[in-house]
């Protein structure tokens, strides 16, 4: 026995209400597992909480919970089951474990779940998985499919064939199924219950009577299944055959009436709920993240090939099978188990003493992500570290989905087949992508979790077929044979034959479709998105035909050969786009596809791929050209994705039209777009018959008497949070302006540390003046463009200045190709001189490194004739601007509060020191009051800027100016876990730069604080006086003089976080780590710079402005 000066007291979390609600308050009774994460974060592995009705411990690693996992020490408890079991009494998972019913009911049905039984169901699992299929096709690839109502629908339908031979026949009803809203009911009546205190529900007489009618409507249901079975008896070998037949061969006993109705309703609530969570999981993960679903659809083609999917491909489906294994990891459908000592009181993990009547809640989220089994990367969906043996490898009880020992869940590999198959049967058949526009996806929680509001489009794939039941047996007949299928056959075609091609009805010919065009674009800020409207709009006043822009994902597995197609694509950091992921992992897929198959030898063609020899490469006939879109402040990733996509594409056998032009966001990129533009008409114009294009007009603008105006901004994913606290931190006289606002957002909107609020911001009431003056448009004249082809301008009628607020940029530079279009509009020679200089030598000068804009260039020469919709017509979208958090949820009362930090950009206008220029992002913001709504969204760091899961792993943080934003909620979530008293913390130690450090020094109170506080070590650098920053002027140089404790803490595994400028202290931190690191190795910058990249993925992370 551990000594009692050993023991260490298990930490609570203070009580509410001076103690008489407990800790009730610290739990979402609607997130009850990212509660439990949230405070996992403060307290650690271990804590009690006070739940009013109970007390219960928290356990969140696999150290306490594989102990706790001992059943001859400790024995599985009800917990929130306990209600449960007021409906479903004694069945198999609401009994206790020394219940004479449960050990019964276990000996007779277990059979029924073995490996040999659970393959024998394949035929019935195909029948219905079929319907769902053909219901997809069906609907067709424009219809949003409800995925969590489908996968619900769908397993409901196969628990209910293999396990009773009773067909719900869920898909041919557009309303859910009574089981399933009344199980729905009583889960979530059983789980508010069991959070509330025993007063409360004993005042809740409606939430009684609800629970009460759900359970009869169960109780109901299910004794018409077996009344069935009774008056209709059937020779089959299902489960319900053996609940009514079965015997103990030891007593001769079988189980009552009553508790077969418990079994049937059970094992129809188990059976379907959690597998639907873990199919939903599953799509909502491999839509976020394509390279896996790449990988999964080629293992699934390469697998089944042309073939049917048979039962005796399920064990050769292995990365299939990681990624339900990862899915499970990261989302495990029942989230909590509830345990207690059956051998009295002891000592846990030999410091933390417990009682016989103590509860423990396993809390299995948090143990799936403990960093000690999983590593650093526990938050990353990675299928991979199942396989290869990393499954077999895992510590005893480190993965526990299907919950623990003899109380684990029977149905684990009836599961595992239902969603292998389902997943795969999807994967052959279908083009997924996700549906924006609907909302946040959220997890509901009852006694499982599971996502809702997501919604997908299923395209099918050319040339894979799809298994859907023999029309002339009927959907209505059962049977427990293999069900005979009709294979509907396209076109031939394996997965490297991808190049989408169309009937020789449809072939290229001098008229018609030979002058037809795709414009595909990938996209996050609006820029490419814009340019590909522009292509479409020039390209069908030239004749094409053009059928719209496509995002580059919506065409993956599908490149058209009967047209050109123009790509506009942009690197971030380098990584694609958000719409463009697919699309370059396909890419990258079939190259590597390509490669292999050439190592292979003509015998590994005959056999995988069949078409090769007919098809030497993959995009043979595919005319195509790139625009890049990047920033050179990210030099060492300035445009990867256009150049990668660029140079598949004519490996895979494309043929360029003009060659790759590269457009940089920080230098002239309207003018790099007007050039490959130009090149792109001059090459596909040369020689040939266009359309007459008399259908293609110019933008018209009418103004409409007493129209009826549009309401708001039609923007998908914003919402309208609102402005809790705006103020400024620092004066001017250093600099801009700095100010904190804090923004108090709905309830469906969460954020963690690291990530950013995206705002929609709206022009300067200044800026939009000049126009209007300039135009002799009054602010409130109706609008309505026509003949608009823009998607982000409005189709009704709209008020000029709202028009000019809300819609498009005023601020961005005028290109040459605009300057041309004003010539065109001058008549008075000396006018259309100077323009001609502007568009020429004085372009870099007085252009770019002015910022000079079209309305500038349009107050300077007031005779231009530019008509106000030319005007619209050449503007670009007005951008989305992405401010990153400053705050942590973990430090806030108020889990919906986050903050921002941000310069208020305000200065005389490089075009005309006369004027004031203010930003557009932060003039927006900094004029809102506590009350207004301002028009933003969450958006989740795409990188690994996030503090390391292991609190212990030391940090170190380079900051300056407002980069200080993400620097101050990871030392806020720190603080808040050193307050109480929580996880031991790492050595953290932060750069800071400013100028002053009483004037500019932001959050230098809290900072100081933090220090004493043991949090991190400061480490500012003033470099108006240095004298008070041991002699620094800035960040770069006091690293250079801390190298060799950096070195040390380097090696130790720390982790390194920069946010700044591109092009100032990003670079220069860069440079001097590349520096330290070649003194280190005796190396070339070179291979510094090579080592550089190759930790940026998580050991050195950047944040970058501009």
């Amino acid at each position: 026995m551990t000594s009692l000066q050993k023991l260490i007291p298990i930490p609570q979390p203070p009580k509410h209400g001076y103690g008489f609600l407990g800790n009730v308050p610290d739990i979402d009774r609607k997130a009850i597992s990212p509660s439990y994460g949230k405070l996992v974060a403060l307290y650690g592995p271990i804590f009690r909480l006070d739940l009013l009705s109970k007390t219960v411990t928290i356990l969140a690693s696999q150290e306490l919970i594989n102990e706790i996992c001992n059943e001859t020490r400790f024995t599985k408890q009800l917990g929130t089951l306990r209600q449960v079991r007021i409906a479903l009494g004694d069945g198999m998972i609401t009994a206790l474990t020394n219940e004479h019913n449960w050990k019964l009911a276990h000996k007779l049905l277990i059979p029924s779940f073995g490996p040999m039984a659970v393959r024998a169901m394949f035929p019935q699992m195909l029948d219905i998985i079929s319907q769902m299929i053909l219901k997809w096709e069906r609907l067709g690839p424009c219809h949003a499919i409800n995925v969590s109502d489908n996968f619900t629908r769908l397993t409901l339908d196969i628990i209910g064939l293999t396990g009773f031979n009773h067909r719900f026949n869920s898909f041919y009803s557009d309303e859910e199924h009574p089981f399933v809203s009344s199980l729905m009911g009583m889960l979530w009546g059983a789980s508010k219950t069991a959070m509330r205190s025993k007063l409360e529900n004993l005042l809740r007489y409606w939430s009684r009577r609800d629970f009460k009618r759900h359970t009869e409507t169960l109780h109901k249901l299910c004794d018409g299944i077996i009344k069935d079975r009774r008056d209709n008896p059937k020779d089959v070998n299902d489960m319900l055959n053996i609940m009514l037949l079965a015997r103990d061969p030891e007593t001769g006993e079988g189980l009552s009436d009553e508790n077969i109705r418990y079994q049937v309703e059970t094992l129809l609530a188990a059976g379907h709920e959690t597998t639907s969570a873990l199919l939903s999981f599953t799509i909502y993960e491999l839509l976020q993240n394509p390279s896996v679903l790449a990988k999964a659809q080629l293992e699934v083609d390469t697998i089944l090939g042309t073939s049917d999917l048979h039962a005796e491909h399920l064990p050769q489906l292995h990365y299939l099978d990681a990624i339900l294994k990862e899915t499970l990891r990261l989302h495990p459908p029942a989230a909590q188990i509830c345990m207690s000592s059956n051998s009295g009181p002891g000592i846990l993990a030999g410091r933390y003493a417990y009682t016989e009547s103590d509860i423990f809640i396993l809390d299995l989220v948090d143990l799936h992500r403990d960093p000690t089994v999983w590593g650093t990367d526990a938050l990353t969906f990675r299928p991979e570290r199942m396989l290869n043996g990393g499954f077999e490898k895992l510590p005893p009880n480190a993965w526990k989905p299907w919950g623990n020992g003899v109380r684990a869940c029977v149905g684990r590999d009836f599961a595992m087949q239902d969603a292998l198959m389902t997943v795969a049967l999807i994967l052959r058949r279908f083009r997924l992508c996700r549906v924006l526009g609907r909302g946040e996806v959220i997890v509901e929680q009852t006694v499982t979790q599971k996502p809702v509001g997501l919604f997908i489009r299923a395209e099918v794939r050319e040339g894979k077929d799809s298994e859907v039941r023999n029309a002339e047996e009927g959907w209505g007949k059962s049977g427990s044979g293999r069900p005979a299928l009709l294979r509907r056959r396209t076109t031939l075609t394996t997965t490297t034959q991808i190049a989408y091609r169309i009937s020789n009805t449809e072939q290229n010919t001098a008229s018609g479709p030979a002058c037809s065009l795709a414009v595909l674009y990938g996209s996050n800020s609006g820029t490419c998105k814009a340019f590909a409207e522009d292509m479409a709009s020039e390209g069908s006043s030239l004749g094409f035909c053009i059928n719209g822009i496509q995002t580059l994902d919506s065409i993956s597995e599908k490149i058209p050969v009967d047209r050109p197609i123009l790509i506009i694509a942009p690197s971030y950091e380098g990584r694609p786009s958000d719409d463009s992921k697919k699309f370059v992992s396909w890419l990258e897929r079939i190259a590597g596809s390509q490669t292999a198959g050439d190592s292979a030898g003509p015998a590994a063609h005959e056999g995988a791929f069949p078409l090769l020899l007919r098809l030497p490469l993959p995009l043979h006939g595919v005319r195509y050209s790139v625009l890049g879109v990047g920033n050179t402040n990210w030099v060492n990733t300035y445009q990867r994705i256009p150049r990668l996509i660029d140079g598949l594409m004519e490996r895979l056998g494309g043929q360029r039209i003009v060659g790759l032009e590269e457009a940089n966001v920080a230098g002239d990129v309207y003018g790099a777009f007007d050039e490959w533009a130009e090149r792109v008409w001059g090459q596909l114009c040369s020689g040939k018959r266009i359309h007459s294009p008399t259908e293609s007009k110019e933008l018209g603008i009418e103004i409409v008497a007493n129209g009826q105006v549009a309401r708001g901004l039609d923007q998908e994913s914003l919402t309208g949070p609102m402005v809790h606290k705006n103020e400024v931190i620092a004066s001017g006289e250093f600099g801009y302006v700095k100010m904190h606002m804090e923004i108090e957002l709905p309830e469906c909107m969460t954020y963690s540390t690291g990530d950013y609020i995206v705002v929609q911001p709206t022009n300067g009431n200044e800026a939009v003046q000049r126009v209007l003056r300039r135009f002799s448009i009054a602010a409130d004249a109706c609008i309505l463009l026509q003949d608009c082809k823009k998607s982000y301008l409005p189709t009704k009628p709209e008020h000029a200045h709202a028009l000019l607020a809300r819609y498009v940029e005023l601020h961005q530079p005028i290109s040459r190709k605009q300057l041309n279009t004003l010539s065109e509009c001058i008549v008075e020679k000396d006018a259309k001189t100077e323009i001609d200089r502007l568009t020429h030598e004085g372009f870099e000068e007085d252009i770019l490194a002015k910022r000079t804009s079209v309305i500038d260039v349009l107050e300077t020469f007031p005779t231009c004739s530019l008509p106000f919709a030319r005007f619209i017509d050449m503007l670009q979208p007005l951008k989305p601007r992405q401010y990153s958090v400053s705050s942590s949820p973990l430090a806030s009362t108020d889990k919906h509060l986050a903050s921002i930090t941000y310069d208020v950009v305000t200065a005389p206008a490089l075009s005309n020191q006369n004027r004031i220029f203010n930003g557009v992002g932060t003039g927006y913001l900094s004029a809102l009051q506590p009350g207004n709504r301002v028009n933003c969204a969450v958006r989740s760091t795409s990188s690994g800027f996030r503090l390391p899961l292991d609190n212990t792993v030391p940090i170190i943080m380079i900051a300056a100016g407002t980069g200080i934003a993400p620097m101050r909620g990871f030392l806020q979530e720190r603080a808040a876990i050193a307050k109480l008293g929580g996880a031991p913390l790492g050595k953290a130690i932060f750069y800071y730069g400013c100028r002053h450090p009483d004037m500019d020094y932001l959050y230098k109170n809290e900072l100081l604080a933090w220090q004493e506080m043991g949090v991190m070590e400061m480490r500012p650098c003033f470099s108006c006086c240095p004298d008070q920053s041991q002699g620094f002027k800035h960040v770069p140089q006091r690293i250079w003089q801390d190298r060799g404790e950096l070195k040390a803490l380097f090696n130790a595994g720390a982790k390194i976080l920069v946010c700044g400028s591109a092009n100032k202290l990003v670079k220069s931190t860069a440079d001097i780590c590349a520096r330290i690191y070649m003194e280190v190795k005796k190396c070339s910058l070179e291979k510094a710079r090579a080592w550089l990249e190759e930790v940026k993925s998580d050991r050195y992370v950047s944040d970058t402005f501009y």
